[in-house]
């Protein structure tokens, strides 16, 4: 059960919408994101998903839902411990301290962190999860693909296009209320005067002429695939599952990646290979794995909040002598450390005269 192997997962990502995942402008327009690679002795520009969107999209961000959710966490959580949970922490006190145990608790409590890390306080932890770009399948990317994929997936890959044909274009417009002038309030009265001698209507202004703003740029068209990869390693069965149950998650919330989902931009739909047919000493088993890393977060969740507890304790300035009679310790520079971060809030209130 808790064997511990290096494990890895190839996926094909469909798109099903357009996808506007950029990097940036040119003039007014939108501009897929490209990385620069040599085919057949040429440079080419081809689209791509970036690792980064991959990891935060797919696994951080529908992972920490799941946590926020089973621990019923939803609403409760300060910036430093959502800051964690959803983009990794951040450094933010210079003292060194011996977390040793702080960080073994992480790793047993919440395997989804074992894979990602993140920073605590005052200190980084690395994790053990590799994610791949998003490698488009076409044309250029063609010696790329026989070297990134299994082979027995190679027969399954659509015929291979150049690049361009899964480009193409979008724009919108947004107009404004001056379309609907009989819904706005005495909006011809706005633009008269009346003189009080003469009786005279005089406009003060123009009618308004409509502010239409057009803006567009490019996408990857529906049907285009992109090739990514995760490998996991020396992980048990449990980081599997909180992987696997993460890409699930995302997927049933709509697999969006990139930008403009508002309007329905961005979806993927995404089949999991994985690599050999045996990870733990028996056939690999995805669901059995979800379901064991589900369990164990439902079990654990108590045990969780009090290590976010502890691992973001809020420190608050006070120069108040009346901090230690209310059960609060005040450390030796003026501070004193706030030992529940999902209900700071109602501290905050309670003694909003001592603190501030």
């Amino acid at each position: 059960m808790n064997e511990i192997k290096t494990v890895k997962i190839h996926c094909l990502s469909t798109a099903v919408s357009p996808l506007t995942h950029m990097m940036g402008t040119s003039g007014n327009e939108s501009i897929i994101n490209r990385t620069r690679i040599i085919a057949d002795g040429r440079i080419c520009d081809v689209p791509v998903i970036s690792g980064n969107a991959i990891r935060h999209r797919m696994v951080r961000e529908p992972g920490a839902m799941f946590i926020i959710k089973t621990c019923e966490l939803m609403g409760k959580l300060t910036v430093d411990v959502a800051n964690y949970l959803f983009y990794g922490g951040s450094l933010t006190d210079s003292a060194i301290a011996d977390n040793l145990r702080r960080i073994a608790d992480m790793q047993e409590l919440l395997p989804l962190y074992r894979l990602l890390g993140g920073s605590l306080k005052n200190q980084v932890i690395s994790g053990s999860l590799l994610v791949s770009m998003g490698t488009l399948v076409c044309e250029e990317n063609r010696e790329v693909l026989g070297k990134l994929l299994p082979e027995e997936m190679l027969p399954g890959l659509p015929e291979l296009r150049s690049c361009e044909d899964f480009v193409s274009g979008w724009q919108y417009t947004r107009g404004d209320i001056s379309k609907k002038p009989e819904i706005i309030k005495d909006a011809d009265a706005a633009r008269m005067a009346v003189d009080t001698e003469t009786g005279e209507i005089t406009e003060i202004h123009a009618p308004s002429k409509s502010n239409l703003m057009i803006y567009g740029g490019q996408h990857v068209i529906p049907g285009a695939i992109f090739y990514h990869s995760f490998v996991l390693q020396n992980v048990s069965r449990l980081e599997v599952g909180a992987l696997y149950a993460a890409i699930k998650d995302w997927q049933a919330d709509g697999g969006v990646i990139g930008g403009q989902g508002r309007i329905g931009h961005g979806k993927l739909d995404t089949v999991i290979y994985p690599e050999g047919n045996n990870f733990f000493g028996d056939a690999v088993d995805l669901e059995a794995y979800e379901q064991e890393y589900r369990e164990h977060t439902k079990v654990n969740a108590p045990k969780i909040i009090d290590w976010l507890t502890d691992a973001f304790a809020v420190k608050v300035k006070t120069g108040s002598p009346r901090a230690a009679k209310v059960g609060k310790s005040v450390t030796a520079s003026g501070s004193k450390e706030i030992k529940n971060p999902v209900a700071v809030m109602d501290l905050f209130n309670a003694e909003a005269e001592e603190l501030f």
